[in-house]
Protein backbone atom coordinates (compact mmCIF):
# COMPACT_ATOMS: atom_id res chain seq x y z
CA UNK A 1 0.00 0.00 0.00
CA UNK A 2 1.44 3.48 -0.79
CA UNK A 3 2.38 5.70 1.84
CA UNK A 4 1.11 9.19 2.48
CA UNK A 5 2.18 12.26 3.72
CA UNK A 6 -0.60 15.19 4.48
CA UNK A 7 1.42 18.52 5.19
CA UNK A 8 0.97 22.03 5.98
CA UNK A 9 4.44 23.49 5.80
CA UNK A 10 5.29 26.65 7.99
CA UNK A 11 6.22 29.27 5.81
CA UNK A 12 8.88 32.19 7.10
CA UNK A 13 10.31 35.60 5.87
CA UNK A 14 13.03 36.49 8.10
CA UNK A 15 13.18 40.40 8.59
CA UNK A 16 15.93 40.75 10.85
CA UNK A 17 18.24 39.06 12.93
CA UNK A 18 15.70 38.78 16.27
CA UNK A 19 12.46 39.27 14.15
CA UNK A 20 10.78 36.79 11.43
CA UNK A 21 7.16 37.38 9.49
CA UNK A 22 5.27 33.63 10.09
CA UNK A 23 2.64 32.53 7.84
CA UNK A 24 -1.09 31.03 9.28
CA UNK A 25 -2.10 28.56 6.25
CA UNK A 26 -4.33 25.78 6.58
CA UNK A 27 -7.22 25.64 9.17
CA UNK A 28 -7.36 29.54 8.73
CA UNK A 29 -10.65 30.39 6.19
CA UNK A 30 -8.80 33.86 5.86
CA UNK A 31 -4.69 33.22 5.83
CA UNK A 32 -2.57 35.75 7.45
CA UNK A 33 0.63 35.89 8.87
CA UNK A 34 2.26 38.18 12.05
CA UNK A 35 5.48 39.54 13.33
CA UNK A 36 7.34 37.42 16.20
CA UNK A 37 10.32 36.88 17.39
CA UNK A 38 12.31 34.10 16.11
CA UNK A 39 12.58 32.31 19.36
CA UNK A 40 9.46 32.77 20.31
CA UNK A 41 6.87 30.14 19.31
CA UNK A 42 3.87 30.15 16.80
CA UNK A 43 0.44 30.31 19.51
CA UNK A 44 -1.78 30.88 16.43
CA UNK A 45 -2.85 27.15 15.69
CA UNK A 46 -5.90 26.64 13.56
CA UNK A 47 -7.08 23.16 13.34
CA UNK A 48 -6.60 21.69 9.32
CA UNK A 49 -9.82 20.45 9.10
CA UNK A 50 -9.50 19.33 5.37
CA UNK A 51 -6.40 17.93 5.67
CA UNK A 52 -7.85 15.71 9.05
CA UNK A 53 -11.24 14.43 7.14
CA UNK A 54 -8.33 13.55 4.40
CA UNK A 55 -6.43 11.58 6.88
CA UNK A 56 -8.98 9.48 8.43
CA UNK A 57 -10.49 8.29 5.02
CA UNK A 58 -6.89 7.45 3.78
CA UNK A 59 -6.65 5.70 7.41
CA UNK A 60 -9.85 4.01 6.76
CA UNK A 61 -8.97 2.54 3.38
CA UNK A 62 -6.02 0.71 4.86
CA UNK A 63 -3.20 3.22 3.54
CA UNK A 64 -0.57 4.39 5.54
CA UNK A 65 -0.64 8.47 6.56
CA UNK A 66 1.61 10.33 8.00
CA UNK A 67 0.68 13.95 9.51
CA UNK A 68 3.19 17.21 9.86
CA UNK A 69 1.68 20.53 10.45
CA UNK A 70 4.64 22.14 10.34
CA UNK A 71 2.62 25.75 11.26
CA UNK A 72 1.43 24.30 14.48
CA UNK A 73 5.01 22.65 15.65
CA UNK A 74 6.93 26.27 14.15
CA UNK A 75 9.28 23.55 12.48
CA UNK A 76 11.82 24.93 10.68
CA UNK A 77 12.26 23.83 6.88
CA UNK A 78 15.36 21.46 7.50
CA UNK A 79 13.71 19.60 9.75
CA UNK A 80 10.73 19.21 7.84
CA UNK A 81 12.76 18.65 4.85
CA UNK A 82 14.47 15.43 7.13
CA UNK A 83 11.48 14.23 8.28
CA UNK A 84 10.01 14.02 4.92
CA UNK A 85 12.88 12.28 3.44
CA UNK A 86 12.99 9.73 6.62
CA UNK A 87 9.25 8.86 5.73
CA UNK A 88 9.88 8.71 2.09
CA UNK A 89 6.30 9.32 0.99
CA UNK A 90 5.07 7.95 -2.38
CA UNK A 91 2.42 11.00 -2.39
CA UNK A 92 2.85 14.40 -0.87
CA UNK A 93 -0.33 16.40 -0.31
CA UNK A 94 0.38 19.98 0.85
CA UNK A 95 -2.83 22.28 1.53
CA UNK A 96 -1.24 25.82 0.57
CA UNK A 97 -2.58 29.86 0.48
CA UNK A 98 -2.36 32.95 -1.40
CA UNK A 99 0.22 34.24 0.78
CA UNK A 100 2.57 32.01 1.56
CA UNK A 101 2.23 29.91 -2.66
CA UNK A 102 5.65 31.04 -3.84
CA UNK A 103 7.18 29.27 -0.03
CA UNK A 104 5.30 26.49 -0.65
CA UNK A 105 6.21 26.12 -4.36
CA UNK A 106 10.06 26.51 -3.53
CA UNK A 107 9.60 23.86 -0.63
CA UNK A 108 8.21 21.46 -3.63
CA UNK A 109 10.98 21.89 -5.96
CA UNK A 110 13.43 20.97 -2.37
CA UNK A 111 10.77 17.82 -2.13
CA UNK A 112 11.35 16.87 -5.61
CA UNK A 113 15.02 17.04 -5.30
CA UNK A 114 15.17 14.55 -2.31
CA UNK A 115 12.73 12.34 -3.35
CA UNK A 116 12.32 12.63 -7.20
CA UNK A 117 9.89 9.64 -7.22
CA UNK A 118 7.69 11.20 -4.70
CA UNK A 119 4.09 12.76 -6.44
CA UNK A 120 3.35 16.00 -5.02
CA UNK A 121 -0.09 17.43 -5.13
CA UNK A 122 -1.15 20.92 -3.95
CA UNK A 123 -4.61 21.88 -2.32
CA UNK A 124 -6.43 24.62 -1.06
CA UNK A 125 -8.24 27.48 -2.36
CA UNK A 126 -4.96 29.42 -4.35
CA UNK A 127 -3.94 26.56 -6.31
CA UNK A 128 -8.11 25.56 -7.02
CA UNK A 129 -8.28 28.71 -8.88
CA UNK A 130 -4.67 28.55 -10.94
CA UNK A 131 -4.42 25.50 -11.33
CA UNK A 132 -3.32 25.38 -14.64
CA UNK A 133 -0.98 27.81 -14.34
CA UNK A 134 0.61 26.41 -11.31
CA UNK A 135 0.93 22.71 -13.30
CA UNK A 136 2.45 24.71 -16.72
CA UNK A 137 5.17 26.50 -14.82
CA UNK A 138 6.30 24.30 -12.03
CA UNK A 139 7.35 20.64 -12.85
CA UNK A 140 7.78 19.79 -9.46
CA UNK A 141 3.87 19.93 -9.04
CA UNK A 142 2.49 16.77 -10.13
CA UNK A 143 -1.45 17.21 -9.17
CA UNK A 144 -3.81 19.95 -8.02
CA UNK A 145 -7.26 18.92 -6.15
CA UNK A 146 -9.42 21.12 -6.51
CA UNK A 147 -12.63 22.49 -4.00
CA UNK A 148 -13.33 19.93 -1.22
CA UNK A 149 -10.52 17.88 -1.83
CA UNK A 150 -11.18 14.79 0.45
CA UNK A 151 -13.05 12.33 -1.10
CA UNK A 152 -10.58 13.33 -4.78
CA UNK A 153 -7.32 12.70 -2.85
CA UNK A 154 -8.83 9.33 -2.21
CA UNK A 155 -9.94 8.45 -5.90
CA UNK A 156 -6.27 9.28 -6.88
CA UNK A 157 -4.52 7.42 -4.36
CA UNK A 158 -6.49 4.31 -5.67
CA UNK A 159 -5.83 4.73 -8.94
CA UNK A 160 -2.31 5.40 -8.50
CA UNK A 161 -2.12 1.96 -6.47
CA UNK A 162 -3.52 0.11 -9.01
CA UNK A 163 -1.01 1.37 -11.75
CA UNK A 164 -3.88 1.63 -14.14
CA UNK A 165 -7.09 3.64 -14.40
CA UNK A 166 -8.43 6.95 -15.77
CA UNK A 167 -6.83 9.53 -14.31
CA UNK A 168 -9.07 12.35 -15.41
CA UNK A 169 -11.14 12.54 -11.75
CA UNK A 170 -13.64 15.06 -11.23
CA UNK A 171 -11.56 17.56 -8.99
CA UNK A 172 -8.37 17.03 -10.24
CA UNK A 173 -6.16 18.74 -12.22
CA UNK A 174 -2.70 16.66 -13.36
CA UNK A 175 0.42 16.67 -15.62
CA UNK A 176 1.98 13.58 -16.57
CA UNK A 177 4.68 13.57 -19.08
CA UNK A 178 3.53 17.08 -20.98
CA UNK A 179 -0.27 17.07 -21.06
CA UNK A 180 -2.14 19.10 -18.72
CA UNK A 181 -5.34 18.23 -17.46
CA UNK A 182 -7.69 20.02 -15.63
CA UNK A 183 -11.14 18.62 -14.57
CA UNK A 184 -14.19 21.36 -15.27
CA UNK A 185 -15.52 20.39 -11.91
CA UNK A 186 -14.11 21.13 -8.59
CA UNK A 187 -14.43 18.53 -5.54
CA UNK A 188 -17.91 18.59 -3.51
CA UNK A 189 -19.22 16.40 -1.28
CA UNK A 190 -22.76 17.05 -1.01
CA UNK A 191 -23.55 14.57 2.13
CA UNK A 192 -20.64 16.23 4.39
CA UNK A 193 -22.26 13.48 6.99
CA UNK A 194 -20.37 10.78 4.82
CA UNK A 195 -17.17 12.13 5.97
CA UNK A 196 -15.91 10.02 9.31
CA UNK A 197 -14.70 12.42 12.31
CA UNK A 198 -11.57 13.93 11.61
CA UNK A 199 -7.77 12.38 12.31
CA UNK A 200 -7.56 14.40 15.99
CA UNK A 201 -5.37 11.59 16.82
CA UNK A 202 -2.95 12.34 14.57
CA UNK A 203 -2.36 15.83 14.63
CA UNK A 204 0.01 17.71 14.52
CA UNK A 205 2.22 14.89 13.70
CA UNK A 206 2.08 11.14 14.18
CA UNK A 207 4.70 10.56 16.50
CA UNK A 208 3.94 13.70 18.41
CA UNK A 209 0.37 13.99 18.28
CA UNK A 210 -1.43 16.93 21.22
CA UNK A 211 -4.38 18.05 19.55
CA UNK A 212 -4.32 20.81 22.83
CA UNK A 213 -1.52 22.86 20.73
CA UNK A 214 -5.00 24.56 18.87
CA UNK A 215 -6.81 26.63 19.73
CA UNK A 216 -8.92 29.84 18.30
CA UNK A 217 -8.19 33.17 19.60
CA UNK A 218 -11.57 33.51 21.62
CA UNK A 219 -11.21 30.53 23.44
CA UNK A 220 -11.28 30.92 26.92
CA UNK A 221 -10.76 27.31 28.42
CA UNK A 222 -8.15 24.90 28.10
CA UNK A 223 -7.87 22.55 26.15
CA UNK A 224 -10.13 23.94 23.53
CA UNK A 225 -11.21 21.78 20.17
CA UNK A 226 -12.59 23.37 17.40
CA UNK A 227 -15.44 21.58 15.44
CA UNK A 228 -17.78 21.90 12.76
CA UNK A 229 -21.45 21.23 12.27
CA UNK A 230 -21.95 22.32 8.92
CA UNK A 231 -20.24 23.65 5.68
CA UNK A 232 -21.13 26.74 3.27
CA UNK A 233 -23.74 29.89 3.82
CA UNK A 234 -26.52 30.62 1.97
CA UNK A 235 -24.87 34.26 2.11
CA UNK A 236 -23.15 35.84 -1.12
CA UNK A 237 -20.68 37.77 0.68
CA UNK A 238 -18.53 38.77 -2.47
CA UNK A 239 -15.12 38.45 -0.64
CA UNK A 240 -16.05 35.46 1.12
CA UNK A 241 -12.62 32.85 -0.10
CA UNK A 242 -14.07 29.54 0.91
CA UNK A 243 -17.72 30.24 0.03
CA UNK A 244 -16.81 31.12 -3.29
CA UNK A 245 -14.00 28.63 -4.14
CA UNK A 246 -14.05 25.67 -1.37
CA UNK A 247 -17.34 25.15 -1.77
CA UNK A 248 -17.92 26.30 -5.54
CA UNK A 249 -20.87 28.62 -4.11
CA UNK A 250 -22.86 25.28 -3.37
CA UNK A 251 -25.73 24.56 -0.44
CA UNK A 252 -25.02 24.98 2.75
CA UNK A 253 -24.96 21.58 4.31
CA UNK A 254 -25.30 20.46 7.86
CA UNK A 255 -24.01 17.68 10.01
CA UNK A 256 -26.61 15.78 11.92
CA UNK A 257 -26.82 17.15 15.15
CA UNK A 258 -26.78 13.65 16.47
CA UNK A 259 -23.25 13.41 15.04
CA UNK A 260 -22.15 17.20 16.30
CA UNK A 261 -22.65 16.23 19.72
CA UNK A 262 -21.16 12.86 19.32
CA UNK A 263 -18.24 14.47 18.30
CA UNK A 264 -18.32 16.75 21.23
CA UNK A 265 -18.05 13.71 23.53
CA UNK A 266 -15.93 12.24 21.47
CA UNK A 267 -13.30 15.25 22.31
CA UNK A 268 -14.26 15.82 25.72
CA UNK A 269 -13.39 12.30 26.71
CA UNK A 270 -10.09 11.82 24.90
CA UNK A 271 -8.56 14.68 24.85
CA UNK A 272 -10.36 16.55 27.76
CA UNK A 273 -11.91 19.33 25.95
CA UNK A 274 -13.11 21.83 28.22
CA UNK A 275 -14.34 24.35 25.70
CA UNK A 276 -15.47 23.53 22.23
CA UNK A 277 -15.15 26.66 19.25
CA UNK A 278 -18.04 25.93 16.21
CA UNK A 279 -15.86 27.36 13.30
CA UNK A 280 -18.43 26.94 11.00
CA UNK A 281 -18.82 29.42 8.00
CA UNK A 282 -22.29 30.98 9.98
CA UNK A 283 -23.25 28.55 12.92
CA UNK A 284 -26.60 30.30 13.26
CA UNK A 285 -28.18 30.09 9.86
CA UNK A 286 -30.33 27.40 10.67
CA UNK A 287 -32.23 28.41 13.52
CA UNK A 288 -33.35 25.14 14.34
CA UNK A 289 -30.76 23.36 13.58
CA UNK A 290 -28.93 25.24 16.66
CA UNK A 291 -31.57 24.29 18.55
CA UNK A 292 -31.10 20.89 18.08
CA UNK A 293 -27.94 20.54 18.74
CA UNK A 294 -28.26 22.99 22.09
CA UNK A 295 -31.45 20.42 23.20
CA UNK A 296 -28.98 17.65 22.33
CA UNK A 297 -26.20 18.90 24.69
CA UNK A 298 -28.54 19.16 27.43
CA UNK A 299 -30.60 15.91 26.81
CA UNK A 300 -26.73 14.65 27.45
CA UNK A 301 -25.83 16.50 30.00
CA UNK A 302 -22.55 17.83 28.94
CA UNK A 303 -20.70 20.21 31.06
CA UNK A 304 -18.46 21.75 28.34
CA UNK A 305 -18.05 25.35 27.57
CA UNK A 306 -18.79 26.20 23.42
CA UNK A 307 -18.14 29.34 21.32
CA UNK A 308 -18.99 29.82 17.60
CA UNK A 309 -18.50 31.80 14.91
CA UNK A 310 -22.20 32.92 14.08
CA UNK A 311 -23.88 36.32 12.35
CA UNK A 312 -26.13 39.06 13.71
CA UNK A 313 -28.62 38.44 10.17
CA UNK A 314 -30.16 35.02 11.82
CA UNK A 315 -30.03 35.50 14.89
CA UNK A 316 -32.56 36.27 17.54
CA UNK A 317 -32.92 36.50 21.16
CA UNK A 318 -34.54 33.25 21.64
CA UNK A 319 -31.46 31.26 19.84
CA UNK A 320 -29.13 33.48 22.08
CA UNK A 321 -31.02 32.46 24.86
CA UNK A 322 -31.60 28.74 23.89
CA UNK A 323 -27.33 28.73 23.20
CA UNK A 324 -26.29 30.35 26.19
CA UNK A 325 -28.58 27.89 28.51
CA UNK A 326 -26.34 25.15 26.49
CA UNK A 327 -23.42 26.23 27.49
CA UNK A 328 -22.40 29.15 25.07
CA UNK A 329 -20.20 31.40 26.44
CA UNK A 330 -18.76 33.14 23.31
CA UNK A 331 -19.98 34.31 19.61
CA UNK A 332 -18.22 35.72 16.90
CA UNK A 333 -20.10 37.71 14.00
CA UNK A 334 -19.10 39.39 11.06
CA UNK A 335 -20.76 43.10 10.92
CA UNK A 336 -17.70 44.05 7.78
CA UNK A 337 -19.40 47.96 7.52
CA UNK A 338 -21.67 50.54 8.95
CA UNK A 339 -22.63 51.85 5.79
CA UNK A 340 -26.09 50.13 4.41
CA UNK A 341 -24.29 50.84 0.94
CA UNK A 342 -21.68 49.17 1.69
CA UNK A 343 -23.21 45.98 2.90
CA UNK A 344 -25.91 46.11 -0.42
CA UNK A 345 -22.69 45.89 -2.65
CA UNK A 346 -20.96 42.89 -1.43
CA UNK A 347 -24.43 41.27 -0.92
CA UNK A 348 -24.27 40.61 3.02
CA UNK A 349 -28.11 41.08 4.30
CA UNK A 350 -27.13 42.58 7.45
CA UNK A 351 -28.87 45.96 8.97
CA UNK A 352 -26.16 47.38 10.47
CA UNK A 353 -28.88 48.49 14.30
CA UNK A 354 -29.40 44.26 14.24
CA UNK A 355 -25.73 43.99 15.30
CA UNK A 356 -25.70 46.60 18.05
CA UNK A 357 -29.25 44.13 19.15
CA UNK A 358 -27.01 40.88 19.10
CA UNK A 359 -24.48 42.36 21.00
CA UNK A 360 -27.07 43.18 23.80
CA UNK A 361 -28.57 40.11 23.80
CA UNK A 362 -25.56 38.08 24.04
CA UNK A 363 -24.64 40.57 27.01
CA UNK A 364 -28.04 40.12 28.48
CA UNK A 365 -27.52 35.95 28.67
CA UNK A 366 -23.78 35.84 29.47
CA UNK A 367 -22.33 35.23 25.81
CA UNK A 368 -19.50 37.37 25.37
CA UNK A 369 -19.16 38.91 21.77
CA UNK A 370 -16.18 39.22 19.11
CA UNK A 371 -17.24 41.70 15.90
CA UNK A 372 -15.22 41.56 12.97
CA UNK A 373 -15.00 44.74 10.54
CA UNK A 374 -13.45 44.81 7.04
CA UNK A 375 -12.23 48.00 5.61
CA UNK A 376 -11.92 48.55 2.21
CA UNK A 377 -14.66 47.13 0.36
CA UNK A 378 -16.27 47.05 -2.67
CA UNK A 379 -17.34 51.02 -2.94
CA UNK A 380 -15.99 52.26 0.39
CA UNK A 381 -14.91 56.01 0.63
CA UNK A 382 -13.60 57.94 3.32
CA UNK A 383 -17.03 58.65 4.90
CA UNK A 384 -18.25 54.83 4.79
CA UNK A 385 -15.16 54.07 7.02
CA UNK A 386 -16.04 56.54 9.38
CA UNK A 387 -19.78 55.13 9.65
CA UNK A 388 -18.14 51.83 10.21
CA UNK A 389 -16.07 53.41 13.14
CA UNK A 390 -19.29 54.68 14.42
CA UNK A 391 -21.01 51.68 14.35
CA UNK A 392 -18.31 49.75 16.20
CA UNK A 393 -18.50 52.30 18.90
CA UNK A 394 -22.36 51.70 19.59
CA UNK A 395 -21.89 48.32 19.47
CA UNK A 396 -21.20 46.18 22.88
CA UNK A 397 -18.87 43.30 22.01
CA UNK A 398 -15.93 42.62 24.20
CA UNK A 399 -13.49 42.10 21.59
CA UNK A 400 -13.11 43.16 17.95
CA UNK A 401 -11.02 42.52 14.82
CA UNK A 402 -10.57 45.31 12.75
CA UNK A 403 -9.32 43.90 9.06
CA UNK A 404 -8.11 44.72 5.51
CA UNK A 405 -9.91 43.30 3.17
CA UNK A 406 -8.39 40.88 0.85
CA UNK A 407 -9.62 40.12 -2.28
CA UNK A 408 -7.99 36.96 -2.45
CA UNK A 409 -8.46 35.48 -6.64
CA UNK A 410 -11.42 33.54 -7.51
CA UNK A 411 -13.39 35.85 -5.40
CA UNK A 412 -16.13 38.42 -7.14
CA UNK A 413 -14.84 40.63 -5.30
CA UNK A 414 -11.03 40.26 -7.00
CA UNK A 415 -12.53 40.04 -10.25
CA UNK A 416 -14.29 43.73 -9.67
CA UNK A 417 -10.93 44.92 -8.74
CA UNK A 418 -9.44 43.69 -11.84
CA UNK A 419 -11.82 45.07 -14.12
CA UNK A 420 -11.27 48.30 -12.81
CA UNK A 421 -7.82 48.38 -12.67
CA UNK A 422 -7.33 48.95 -9.44
CA UNK A 423 -5.27 46.12 -7.81
CA UNK A 424 -1.73 47.39 -6.83
CA UNK A 425 -0.30 44.35 -8.59
CA UNK A 426 0.06 40.53 -8.24
CA UNK A 427 2.59 40.18 -4.67
CA UNK A 428 1.01 37.31 -4.02
CA UNK A 429 2.81 37.15 -0.14
CA UNK A 430 0.92 40.37 0.69
CA UNK A 431 -2.60 38.88 0.30
CA UNK A 432 -3.17 38.71 3.73
CA UNK A 433 -5.17 41.35 5.24
CA UNK A 434 -3.45 42.08 8.36
CA UNK A 435 -1.19 45.48 7.72
CA UNK A 436 -1.58 45.42 3.87
CA UNK A 437 -3.32 46.88 1.53
CA UNK A 438 -3.06 45.02 -2.07
CA UNK A 439 -5.70 47.99 -3.77
CA UNK A 440 -6.57 51.63 -4.75
CA UNK A 441 -9.71 52.82 -6.19
CA UNK A 442 -10.91 55.94 -7.30
CA UNK A 443 -11.71 57.67 -4.02
CA UNK A 444 -8.83 55.68 -1.48
CA UNK A 445 -5.36 54.99 -1.46
CA UNK A 446 -4.57 51.81 -0.09
CA UNK A 447 -2.27 53.78 2.27
CA UNK A 448 -5.29 55.09 3.40
CA UNK A 449 -6.93 52.44 4.04
CA UNK A 450 -4.06 51.11 6.22
CA UNK A 451 -4.12 54.42 8.12
CA UNK A 452 -7.52 54.33 9.03
CA UNK A 453 -7.62 50.97 9.98
CA UNK A 454 -4.82 51.50 13.02
CA UNK A 455 -6.88 54.74 13.52
CA UNK A 456 -9.89 53.05 14.32
CA UNK A 457 -8.49 50.27 16.51
CA UNK A 458 -7.37 52.83 18.54
CA UNK A 459 -10.40 54.72 18.88
CA UNK A 460 -12.64 51.47 19.71
CA UNK A 461 -9.73 50.28 22.63
CA UNK A 462 -10.70 54.27 23.63
CA UNK A 463 -13.94 54.18 23.61
CA UNK A 464 -13.82 50.51 25.71
CA UNK A 465 -11.67 51.46 28.40
CA UNK A 466 -13.95 54.08 29.55
CA UNK A 467 -17.08 51.10 29.89
CA UNK A 468 -16.72 50.01 33.66
CA UNK A 469 -19.57 46.99 32.83
CA UNK A 470 -16.63 45.92 29.44
CA UNK A 471 -13.57 46.73 31.97
CA UNK A 472 -15.05 44.44 34.23
CA UNK A 473 -15.54 41.73 31.75
CA UNK A 474 -12.62 41.86 30.37
CA UNK A 475 -10.95 41.64 33.54
CA UNK A 476 -12.75 38.66 34.19
CA UNK A 477 -11.89 36.75 30.91
CA UNK A 478 -8.29 37.92 31.26
CA UNK A 479 -7.97 36.52 34.73
CA UNK A 480 -10.20 33.11 33.15
CA UNK A 481 -7.12 32.97 30.18
CA UNK A 482 -4.30 33.42 32.94
CA UNK A 483 -5.43 30.56 34.97
CA UNK A 484 -6.20 28.70 31.68
CA UNK A 485 -3.77 29.90 28.74
CA UNK A 486 -0.66 31.78 30.96
CA UNK A 487 0.22 35.28 30.69
CA UNK A 488 1.04 35.22 26.92
CA UNK A 489 -2.01 34.89 25.90
CA UNK A 490 -3.25 37.93 28.22
CA UNK A 491 -0.53 39.99 27.09
CA UNK A 492 -1.22 38.85 22.90
CA UNK A 493 -3.82 41.82 22.82
CA UNK A 494 -1.80 44.27 24.43
CA UNK A 495 1.37 43.26 22.26
CA UNK A 496 -0.71 43.74 18.61
CA UNK A 497 -1.70 47.59 20.21
CA UNK A 498 1.95 48.43 20.62
CA UNK A 499 2.78 47.32 17.17
CA UNK A 500 0.51 49.45 15.39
Amino acid sequence: MMKILLANPAARESISNTKERFFIKAGSRWPWSYIKSKKEKNRCCFFPFFLAYTANILRKAGYNVQIIDGVAMDMSEIEFLQKVKSFSPDLIVIETATHAINHDLMLCRKLKIILPDSKIVLCGAHATVFAREILESNDCVDFIALGEYEYTILKLIERLDKGTGNLKIEGLGHKIKSEIWVSDKKGFIEDINSLPFPAFDLFPCNDSPDLTIYRDGICTYWPAVTLHSSRGCPFRCDFCMWNQIMYDNGPYRMFDPKRVVDEMEYVIEKFGAREIYFDDDDFCINKQHVINICNEIKKRRLKVKWSCMGDAMCTDEEMIRIMADAGCIYMKFGVESGSKEILKNIGKPLDPSKAIKVARWCRKYGIMTHATFSLGLDGETRETMRETLRLANKIKFDTAQVSITTPFPGTRYYQKLVERGFLKGQKWDSFDGTTSCTFNTDTLTAREIEVFRKKAIKSIVLHKIIDPIWVWRYLKRSYLLYKNWGLEVVLEPIKALINL
